[in-house]
């Protein structure tokens, strides 16, 4: 059957360093991947290398301005200059965390706030408690309320606040003011320009937060709208393609023929390589399908070798939830005979539904899962398992088209030194071209999944390229960022479902069926909730 643009299959020729590896020169590579959280997370740390360095500027000015200020006491001028070099260290260690996001993280980043949130209001000795000085506090205050922590935030305008409270109680007091702007003020003046300065602290820092707030929301809504209009493109997009397959689907240049003692009639379904065509046996009434090699397959000797791959491969996996082969011929033509299946793929059911509900979901999984162990067991890797090639037949699940399947110890396979299977559904190492095993299937069963829960692919991008960068790369969005409805459970089973490394996944189709079904309910164990990769 032919894809959508969605899951288009892929067969890349591999030459020197794979697609993979060569980062896509489309600009959205970079960020398209990425959570409102974390966009503006990276956001975070771009400002915060800016801020330092501004920061560092402006504290070197700072010192050469009090150097040469005449006047003023001796020892507020090098507790200022001290405190001043002791917060560019502190700026300086920021933009060294700003270097790596893993190490930006860290809980030791906080220091690089807390220190000159000191510092600033011990400098401010030198210029005078009720002097513009404190004003220094106030835009560091509004940068940190823009962060992601909003404990950081709080704790810097705590200590801000509470020493510039501390000090102007102890000139209020009578203590001589040290400072070299000491407006002659009355106390109730002082008093009245503490809680100026306090009020304008309190609300630089509200005010930050609720911008952040703000701009998080507003962030979600954006991404929700893509993710909308992404999706209805695709639906769009796969609708033209159906409709396309719709208008060509009908009588093939095979039908009212007969193959053995099949009598063919309309076209079912067209793929790349092939045509499956309703049949009648004529020896016993019964209605069966049979998959021909098209026309222009069979002036392919490589095309015509991998189909009969597909029939051998075909033929020895005994499942029911595989379509069952009734017999294999090569004379006049080769030609596979398979049982007539009354349904929809799981790709037309979600076309028309988007998601299935996570009872349904468990269901499939199960199902399909004792089809791809079974081939499993028979040394057979599907390697293009996918919402089209999943078949619900009245009431049961299917597994189809075994055209790549490749056998476990086959090393001289037709496919060698290409990319097989289909991008958004593939497995990081199968994007690389590497060896794949049983756990690649398994890998493609927790994408259909994923698929199902949320309506949209672990992966997929304008281009088979970009797809397949992203497949390598990164990690697909957490479901219940797509899916709220869903347990956060669910977002570690498939996490584990869909790890980079083979062997970091579910190790059969069972343990992946049982990890969804207590995910679902919320039940997840410990030891796998701590598994998450």
């Amino acid at each position: 059957m032919a894809s959508g643009p969605e899951e288009e299959t892929a067969v890349l020729k591999m030459g020197g360093s794979p697609p993979p590896a060569t980062k896509p020169t489309t600009a959205t590579s970079a960020t398209s991947a990425v959570s409102p959280l974390e966009a503006l997370e990276r956001d975070e740390i771009l400002r915060t290398r800016w801020f330092s360095g501004l920061i560092i500027v402006f504290a070197l000015a700072a010192i050469a301005c009090v150097l040469v200020i005449p006047g003023g006491d001796p020892l507020a001028r090098k507790i200022t200059i001290a405190t001043i070099a002791i917060g560019i260290g502190a700026m300086v260690f920021m933009l060294y965390q700003t270097q790596d996001p893993v190490r930006f993280r860290q809980p030791r980043t906080a220091l690089g706030w807390f220190v000159p949130a000191i510092c600033v209001n011990a400098a401010v000795l030198f210029f005078g408690v009720f002097s513009p000085a404190p004003m220094a506090a106030v835009l560091g205050l509004y940068f940190l309320g823009l962060s992601k922590s909003g404990r950081i935030a709080l704790a810097a305008y705590v200590i801000c606040a509470a020493l510039h409270a501390v000090m102007a109680g102890v000139v209020m007091s009578g203590e001589r003011d040290l400072g070299i702007i000491s407006p002659a003020l009355s106390l109730t003046q002082q008093i009245i320009v503490q809680l100026l300065v306090q009020l304008v602290m309190l609300m630089t820092i509200v005010t930050a937060r609720m911008s952040r707030r703000t701009a998080l929301l507003a962030v979600g809504e954006l991404e929700q709208a893509v993710r909308l209009a992404a999706h209805r493109e695709a639906l769009l997009l796969e609708a033209r393609d159906e409709l396309q397959r719709a208008m060509r689907v009908d009588r093939g240049r095979f039908s009212e023929q007969t193959i053995g003692s099949y009598k063919l009639g309309d076209i079912l379904g067209r793929g790349a390589m092939g045509e499956v065509y309703a049949a009648v046996d004529e020896r016993s009434g019964a209605a069966v399908a049979i998959k021909m090699l098209a026309q222009a397959s069979l002036a392919n000797p490589n095309h015509v070798m991998r189909f009969m791959r597909e029939l051998r491969t075909a033929a020895t996996v005994e499942s029911a939830h595989v379509v069952r082969v009734i017999e294999i011929g090569e004379h006049p033509l080769p030609y596979l005979v398979m049982e007539r299946l009354e349904g929809a793929t799981l790709a037309d059911i979600l076309r028309e539904r988007r998601t299935l509900p996570p009872a349904e979901v468990i269901d499939l999984v199960k199902q399909v899962g004792i089809g791809i162990s079974a081939a499993a067991a028979a040394g057979i890797v599907h390697r293009d398992l996918k919402p089209q090639n999943v078949f619900f037949d009245r009431g049961t699940w299917k597994v189809l088209d075994f055209g790549v399947a490749r056998a476990r110890d086959d090393t001289g396979t037709l496919t060698a030194g290409h990319i097989v299977g289909t991008p958004s559904y593939m497995a990081p190492e199968q994007a690389r071209g590497d060896t794949v095993d049983h756990r690649t299937d398994l890998y493609a069963l927790a994408a259909i999944a994923y698929r199902a829960f949320t309506g949209h692919p672990p992966f997929a991008a304008k281009d088979v390229a970009e797809t397949l960068y992203r497949v390598v790369h990164t990690r697909p969005t957490r479901p219940t960022l797509l899916a709220p409805h869903l347990h956060p459970d669910v977002d570690i089973a498939l996490s584990i479902g869909l790890a980079p490394s083979a062997k970091d996944r579910w190790t059969t189709a069972a343990e992946l069926a049982d990890a969804l079904e207590n995910a679902i309910a919320g039940t997840l164990s410990p030891a796998l909730r701590a598994r998450r990769v």
